[in-house]
Formats: structure tokens, C-alpha cells, sequence
């Protein structure tokens, strides 16, 4: 039993031992997997944490959340954190705006948080999922965030990126409650276009707010925009941004317009230049980023240096169209409204032979480019307008052009080559060439009419101009008028067709159609012509006609020569003063030399003076007498009117009061202005078989010879040659180498030759 004991006691120590000896490992793997001491906190730290967590709620949805991989708070309730993230979630908790930075200090006391480091702001995160479009992101030092409202400053550089761009900025503010981005300070931004090709814009300007709600980009107090060759410099100015869906659904912004204030713009390229300013301009693009249309207001201007001219458009406002087709912005057309003008101003040419600058106005200016937006194709006025022609070479006229619309073509060098107008007037002013050479009659020329149609030449002078209905014109005292007119200026000739007319202060012609030589006032009137002349003591037509009457005339052609000193009626011709009348196929007057030509079926006709002598004689007649002509017929005629002679050819006819005197020729003399003949003939010759027939009521006679000679005051007729011979149906026959007989009486006188003794045949009374 003793020994049992004995043996239980070694295995009780033998147990002992194992379980002491157990322990002792235990107790050494515990001590090697003990924590270690913590070490004393430093002085001023109430505490430290890891994995540090920090959240705000606000009508039970999460407002503002803190994440921190290590932080330290100090006695002074603020918290230093590390790898920190802070969320400033939106009103309803979808989306949140995220700043992450190595290091921040955060204020418990007043909920702030300043990132003394870099750190990265995106704006709009969603909450749950990925982001529909890309996100904005802002880098910046030195940026203070208050974890209430979500304000985020920094007066640091400022690296940022959008939706639709990137730019930077020396200090910068956001406002997550407005989603407005506000950069201060030598911003620059950098705008893309749609498509990667899209050719990015450069904003640059003094202060810059974003609005991601309202996609706007607002700059000030001055800003500058470019985009490839295009510089805009402005005042305040404000970029839209348009918002479209990305081939990944994603939703993307790129530029849409911008609008500024105070602007001035250039647009440079190969072989064109514009310039343009207005106190408010509104460009418009297109996806691709290209200019779409450009309005500017408030005294807009265009400057267009294109081939061989400078163009100007100015008004109330100014609306530029583009096509961009070919990837490039070019000027398709442009409209101006309000006090509209456009000047084109050519090149000046070395040699001297510039052409005209041309200026147009309207209320409202339609401009219409050619291809590649180089140079000028058409502008159009649809309200009423003037176009001023202002010459450059001393020898082209001023023109200027009023119309109620007008459409203006241009060809080669932005220059006109022609233009319609309706309801249309003219004025044409003297050259300074002219003046120079002190032209007389120098006057401005005037034209109006319903249509008007101009071309000009490839020297940019006009070179013919149309104008129909109610075609009037002035010059000076020359006035025109017709149906339609043309002018040839190469000839300076105007052409009036239908119901044609010109008039001057000496007289006016009318016809079917004239045409006008301007220089000289020459004219050739065609179909159904009359003409008036009035009467001109220093410029008389001819003494044969009244100086003191207005001569009038008709045919079927006239013409003028020599300043109208020279006048040819052609067809049908006949000029009267009063009842004094000479009527032939032609009538020719030469006011110069004062003769007047008539050939073919001549007549003329002279009244008889009605003179206190003939008056006398006429006081046994009836008070109501019938008026005496004295009327010459023959195929030709000459009269001058230096020995006042009218000369008759080809077989005359002489008939004057009962008597008529028939020959192969015949010469007429006229009476001097101050006679008091009843007669404009004095005396009138007769040659070449000639018969004088003398018939009454009572009595007859028929004289006849190779030569007669009549004088007109007393009835005088004498006859010579050939045997003169006059059957008298009283007297009988009586022949004689010379009859001298009256027509007022009976009395005869015959003398006879030597060889030929006169001799009477006479009648025996019937019982």
C-alpha cells in the first residue's frame, strides 16, 4: 500500500509537472502574441485612431462623411487626418462631391477642413453605379472646405477638367449648393469640340464661373476667345455649353455659343481676312466645334479683305451664316438691319486706274458670298436703299443710285457687274476732270423709272444702263422722257423708245424712239416725230421763217448734228410757223449757215400779211376774207439766207392769189423782216418753160416764155425769151421779144426786137 502511495505521489508530480510546464509555454506564446504597450500620448493629443470615420445626416439622409486611413485629434478640437476623403453628398443622396488629398486638417468645431497639400475634387459622383458622363475634377493646393455648406477656396494654382474641356487659374471657389466652379485670376480654358479632329477653343479672361446646372461658362471683367484663325477679344462675355449623348451613352458637353460683350474679332485665313466688332456678339457652333452663324448688335461691324477690294458691312446688328461643309468655317452670307451699310473699297492700283468705291444703304443689307467665302456673289436690299458710286480717277463720275429694292451681282475683285433696282433714281454729277476744264452747262444729270437694269464693264465703269417704265431724266435744262431708255456710256448716248420725248430751253422733239447724244444734245428720232423750236432772235432757224413764231416740224426721222444747229427731217417732212408751212420727203436746216434744203414733192406755203396797206385795199372786201397763201411746189429747194434767196428745181409750181406760175426753175426772194409787204416774197424768177396762168371768174390769161420775173407788190409779171407770148381771153394773143403785164389790171406792155416786131392778135367782142 506504501508503495502505492508512493507511486500515486510521483505521478501527481509527474502531472504537476507537465501541466506547470504547459503553462510555461503558454504563458510564453501569450507574452509573444501580447499587443505591445501602447506608448504615452504626446502632449496636446486627447487621442488617435485608425480607420477614422466622421458623418453628418440631415433629414435622415447623409449630408457630409470623412474617411481617414489614420488621425490625430488635438486638444484644440482639431483633427489631423491622413489619406483622407471627404463626401458633400446632394440633397437627395445620389450624388455627392468627392475631395481626396494626403493630408487635411479638420476643425470639429466649425466642421472645416483645409488641405494644406495637393488635392482632387470631382464633382457629381454617383452614389451608387458609374457616372453617365465625365466628371469635373479640380487639383489645387492650399484648398479650405466647409463640411456644412460644401464651399471649397483656394488662392493656389488651379489645375481643373470637365465635361468638354481643361483649363487652370491662380485661386478658385465651388459652391456644390449652386454646382457653380468660380476661378479668379489669369484663367486659361481650353475648349473641345465633339469630335476628336474638332479643333479646341482657348478661353482666356481675368475671372470665370462655371454653372454645371445651367452648363454656362461666364467670364470677366475681360475675356479672349481663339480658335485656330479665329480671335475674339471682349469685355464680359458667357460660353453655353451644349449638352449631347456620347457613342458610350455617356452624356457630354462640348461648345454651343458664346455671347460678348464689347467685341472685336479677327478671322485670318489664306487669301481672306475678316474683322468684326459689336457691342454684343453671339457666335453659334456647330458639334464639330465650327462657327455656325455669329450675330452681332448694337453697331456691328464686318470687315471683309478680300480679292482686290476691302469690304465694310455696318448696322443696328449684323448676322453672319456659315457653311462648314468642307470642316472649315466659311462665310456663306450675312444680313444687316438698322441704318445698314456696306462699303467696298478697291485696291488701289499703281498705274491710277482704281475703280470707284462703292457704298450701299438700307435698313436692311443682304450679303450673299461665293464659294470658299472669299468674295463677294450678290447683295440684295429688299427695302428702299441708295448705292453711291465715288470715283477715284478724276476723269469717272459720282453716281448715286435711290430704289425701293435692289438686287447687286459682283464678278471678278469683289467688283459690280450689275444690279437691277425697281422704282429707281439717278443722279450722275459733272466729273472733276469736267471742272477742272471748266466745262459750260455743267449740271447734274437725273433719271428715274420703274425698273432699272446697269452693267459694267471689266474697268468697273458702267457700261450700259436700262431703265423702263416712266422713264424720266434732267439735265440742267435737257429733259427727257419715255417709255424705257438705255444708256451707252462708252458713247454717252441715251436711247428712248416708246412715246419718247426731250425738250430744252429752245424747244423739244417727240417721237416713237430718239436717241439722245448727252455730250451735244444731238438727237436721231425715229417714227411718227414732231419737233418745236422756240423762237430765238441770236440762234433763228432761218430768215425764210418767222424769227419772232416757235418752229414746229414732223416727219418720220430726225435728226440733229452739230449742237442741233443743224436739223434733218427725213420722210413725210413738214416745218410750220403758224400757217407759214414747207413740206418735202427731206427738209434739212442748218442754223449756222442759215440755209434750209428740201427735196422731194417740195411745198411751200407762206401766209400773206395782213398790213395797213392791205388793209386799205381790203376795205371793199367782205370783213371775213379768205386767207391768201402763197404756195411753191417743186422737187427741190435751196434757200440762203445770205441774199435771202429760195431756190426751186426740177419743175416749179408758183401759185399765189389766183395765179400760178409753172417752170423749170425758180427762184424765190424774200422780203427783209422790216417790209410791210402783204407778201413774205418780194420777187420771184422763173426759168425754163415757163407758164404763168392767170384765172378768173371773168377772164383768163396765160402767159408763157423761157423766163418770167414777177414782183409780188405790184402784180408785176414781165416775160422773156423763147417768144414770149400771153393769151389774154379778153384781149386776145399778144407776142413780143418782152411782155410786161399786171395781174391787178389791164394793162400790157410788149416790146419787140429789130428783126421780131410785137405783135396782137385781138379778140372781137360777140354781140
Amino acid at each position: 500500500m506504501r508503495i502505492l502511495r508512493w507511486l500515486l505521489l510521483v505521478a501527481m508530480l509527474v502531472l504537476a509537472a507537465g501541466v506547470y510546464r504547459s503553462y510555461v509555454q503558454q504563458r510564453q506564446a501569450q507574452k509573444k502574441n501580447r499587443r505591445a504597450t501602447p506608448s504615452s500620448l504626446p502632449s496636446g493629443t486627447v487621442g488617435t485612431a485608425i480607420d477614422f470615420e466622421w458623418a453628418q445626416s440631415a433629414d435622415g439622409k447623409p449630408a457630409v462623411k470623412i474617411f481617414a486611413k489614420n488621425s490625430k485629434q488635438t486638444d484644440n478640437n482639431r483633427t489631423e487626418l491622413q489619406d483622407v476623403e471627404l463626401r458633400i453628398y446632394m440633397k437627395d443622396a445620389k450624388h455627392f462631391d468627392r475631395i481626396r488629398t494626403p493630408l487635411a486638417e479638420f476643425a470639429t468645431g466649425d466642421n472645416k477642413l483645409y488641405a494644406p497639400g495637393e488635392a482632387e475634387i470631382t464633382l457629381g459622383v454617383p452614389s451608387e453605379g458609374e457616372p453617365d458622363r465625365t466628371l469635373t475634377s479640380i487639383t489645387a493646393a492650399g484648398i479650405n472646405f466647409d463640411s456644412q455648406s460644401g464651399q471649397a477656396i483656394t488662392d493656389k494654382h488651379v489645375q481643373f477638367s470637365f465635361n468638354g474641356g481643361s483649363g487652370t487659374c491662380n485661386g478658385a471657389s465651388y459652391d456644390p449648393e449652386s454646382h457653380s466652379l468660380h476661378l479668379s485670376n489669369s484663367v486659361v480654358l481650353n475648349l473641345r469640340g465633339k469630335n476628336p479632329k474638332s479643333k479646341p477653343m482657348k478661353v482666356e479672361a481675368g475671372d470665370l464661373t462655371y454653372s454645371e446646372v445651367e452648363n454656362v461658362v461666364r467670364l470677366g471683367p475681360w475675356s479672349r476667345l481663339t480658335r485656330d484663325q479665329t480671335i475674339i477679344n471682349a469685355g464680359a462675355s458667357v460660353v453655353n455649353l451644349a449638352v449631347f449623348e456620347g457613342e458610350d451613352g455617356k452624356k457630354e458637353r462640348h461648345l454651343g455659343s458664346v455671347d460678348a460683350a464689347a467685341a472685336t474679332g479677327t478671322d485670318k485665313r489664306p487669301g481672306r481676312e475678316l474683322e468684326y466688332a459689336a457691342g454684343m456678339l453671339h457666335v453659334a457652333y456647330n458639334a464639330d466645334g465650327l462657327t455656325d452663324k455669329l450675330t452681332g448688335t448694337g453697331g456691328a461691324k464686318l470687315v471683309a479683305h478680300g480679292n482686290g477690294a476691302v469690304t465694310t458691312m455696318n448696322g443696328d446688328s449684323v448676322d453672319l451664316f456659315f457653311n462648314t461643309e468642307s470642316g472649315e468655317s466659311e462665310l456663306s452670307s450675312a444680313i444687316a438691319k438698322g441704318h445698314s451699310q456696306i462699303e467696298s473699297k478697291p485696291t488701289v492700283d499703281p498705274k491710277g486706274l482704281t475703280a470707284d468705291t462703292k457704298i450701299l444703304k438700307s435698313d436692311v443689307l443682304n450679303l450673299h458670298m461665293r464659294a470658299g467665302g472669299h468674295d463677294l456673289e450678290r447683295v440684295d436690299t429688299p427695302l428702299p436703299g441708295t448705292l453711291e458710286f465715288l470715283p477715284n480717277q478724276i476723269a469717272r463720275h459720282r453716281r448715286v443710285l435711290r430704289s425701293s429694292d435692289m438686287d447687286i451681282r459682283y464678278g471678278a475683285k469683289n467688283e459690280i457687274q450689275s444690279f437691277k433696282a425697281n422704282n429707281a433714281a439717278t443722279q450722275t454729277y459733272p466729273s472733276e476732270e469736267d471742272r477742272r476744264k471748266k466745262k459750260p452747262n455743267l449740271a447734274v444729270a437725273n433719271t428715274s423709272s420703274k425698273v432699272l437694269d446697269a452693267v459694267f464693264d471689266d474697268k468697273q465703269q458702267l457700261k450700259q444702263m436700262h431703265q423702263t417704265g416712266d422713264f424720266h431724266y434732267s439735265e440742267g435744262p435737257r429733259k427727257a422722257e419715255a417709255e424705257s431708255a438705255t444708256l451707252e456710256n462708252d458713247g454717252n448716248i441715251m436711247r428712248l423708245n416708246a412715246h419718247a420725248r426731250v425738250a430744252d430751253d429752245a424747244g423739244s422733239t417727240a417721237a416713237d424712239a430718239i436717241e439722245l447724244h448727252q455730250a451735244t444734245g444731238d438727237f436721231d428720232a425715229r417714227g411718227h416725230v414732231s419737233t418745236t423750236r422756240l423762237p430765238d432772235e441770236k440762234k433763228a432757224t432761218s430768215d425764210m421763217l418767222d424769227k419772232g413764231e416757235p418752229t414746229q416740224g414732223m416727219a418720220d426721222r430726225v435728226t440733229s448734228e452739230n449742237r442741233n444747229r443743224a436739223i434733218h427731217y427725213v420722210g413725210n417732212a413738214v416745218v410750220w410757223q403758224a400757217s407759214n408751212r414747207i413740206q418735202a420727203d427731206r427738209i434739212d436746216i442748218d442754223r449756222e449757215k442759215k440755209t434750209l434744203l428740201a427735196d422731194g414733192q417740195v411745198t411751200s406755203q407762206f401766209l400773206d400779211n395782213r398790213n395797213k396797206n392791205s388793209a386799205d385795199k381790203e376795205k371793199t372786201k367782205p370783213a371775213a376774207s379768205t386767207p391768201i397763201f402763197t404756195i411753191v411746189r417743186a422737187p427741190h429747194m435751196v434757200y440762203t439766207d445770205q441774199d435771202r434767196q429760195a431756190v426751186y428745181s426740177g419743175g416749179t409750181e408758183f401759185v399765189r392769189s389766183g395765179m400760178t406760175v409753172k417752170s423749170a426753175t425758180l427762184r424765190s426772194f424774200l422780203n427783209n423782216d422790216k417790209s410791210d409787204s402783204d407778201s413774205r416774197i418780194d420777187k420771184a424768177y422763173a426759168d425754163g418753160k415757163v407758164e404763168i396762168v392767170q384765172a378768173g371768174r371773168q377772164r383768163s390769161r396765160v402767159g408763157t416764155g423761157e423766163h418770167a420775173e414777177y414782183y409780188t407788190a405790184d402784180g408785176k409779171v414781165v416775160l422773156t425769151g423763147g417768144e414770149p407770148m400771153l393769151k389774154d381771153s379778153v384781149r386776145g394773143d399778144t407776142r413780143g421779144a418782152k411782155l410786161t403785164y399786171f395781174t391787178d389790171d389791164d394793162r400790157l406792155m410788149v416790146d419787140g426786137e429789130p428783126q421780131k416786131p410785137a405783135r396782137t392778135e385781138l379778140k372781137k367782142k360777140r354781140r
